[in-house]
């Protein structure tokens, strides 16, 4: 939705040549920053510890045994070395942390091969780009575990925009199949799930849409989505509509999470944003009904600028302490 309109087209140009059902008592946790390619062209910040995280001797002792999934996105695949992503693999492997990536894998082309929309929009990428990402993944010794989809029903369906595409729910899922198979070639085992916004008004029927997509992608895609994200809208109706999706989510057997995160203050920083992200989770989480089995703490903003050390307060790995703490 609008959480990347800054960062994801400008990515997308890069790569272009819901029975009620018991949340998990603990949700997984999955960690997910900004890469230094991004953070240097996005936000022109050429320091960055992203890449710290994965040295041994990192000072996320305590949450990396917290944390059991770490999500990258294309960014990280396309432009960072090769020697740099073996190490992160590598990392990931000691400390038993789960790979994901959040990828768009739409094409916006038709059955001829002509494009015919999709151009600059979140969600969109060129044909090959999952098979690509599936490649250097594999040859740098990554096991790809997840795939979290970039909102296709959202910018592929539901969008109005400049280049939209405003296709059927069955032209989306064709439309995605062939880049599933890609990565399903490399990664046989891969978990495939989607991110869509929750907490917008309109359309009216959102949330009967979503579910309906599910069925849809399942019935010609051949494998139902795993698992469903939401990227919440704070200032929309989330506190009605995230119950009641997860609710639908887990009735159909996927997991259900939430993106955590923060943004909307008028003077941001990085303890003002992670502040915002924790009272987050303790709002929804203290409704057992929205505790989801996800819990996804992310950043795709400039803040917090620092992911480490996570003895410091405003990084994102102290941020995953101040989660697990009692409440």
């Amino acid at each position: 939705m609008l959480r990347n309109f800054r960062l994801i087209p400008f990515l997308v140009s890069l790569a272009w040549p819901f029975g009620t059902s018991t949340a998990a008592a603990t949700p997984q946790i999955w960690l997910s920053g900004v890469p230094p390619f991004v953070r240097q062209k996005v936000f022109q910040e050429s320091e960055s510890d992203y890449l710290e995280l994965f040295k041994p001797d990192a000072r996320w002792t305590k949450s990396a045994t917290m944390v059991k999934v770490f999500m990258i996105n294309g960014a990280v695949v396309m432009h960072q070395t090769d020697e740099e992503m073996q190490a992160i693999f590598a990392d990931l492997k000691r400390r038993h942390i789960a790979l994901a990536i959040e990828i768009g894998l739409l094409s916006g082309k038709d059955s001829t091969g002509a494009q015919v929309c999709g151009v600059g929009i979140e969600g969109f990428a060129a044909p090959d780009n999952a098979k690509v990402v599936a490649n250097r993944i594999k040859k740098n010794g990554g096991e790809l575990a997840f795939v979290a989809m970039d909102e296709p029903l959202w910018y592929a369906h539901h969008f109005m925009g400049k280049n939209a595409c405003q296709w059927s729910m069955e032209d989306v899922a064709r439309d995605i199949a062939p880049r599933v198979a890609d990565l399903r070639e490399k990664f046989a085992g891969v978990q495939i799930g989607d991110i869509e916004p929750i907490g917008t008004s309109q359309p009216p029927d959102w949330l009967q849409e979503i579910a309906q997509w599910t069925q849809v992608y399942q019935k010609l895609v051949g494998q139902k989505l795993e698992f469903f994200h939401a990227d919440v809208a704070w200032n929309g109706p989330w506190q009605q509509q995230l119950p009641a999706i997860k609710s639908r989510i887990q009735a159909m057997g996927m997991k259900f999470g939430t993106i955590y995160d923060g943004g909307g203050s008028a003077q941001e920083s990085d303890d003002v944003w992670t502040k915002e992200a924790e009272q987050r989770f303790r709002l929804v989480e203290s409704n057992p009904s929205m505790v989801p089995d996800h819990a996804i703490i992310q950043t795709w903003a400039r803040w917090p600028r620092k992911i480490l050390p996570e003895d410091q307060s405003g990084t994102l790995t102290n941020l995953v302490l101040r989660y697990t703490k009692p409440r």
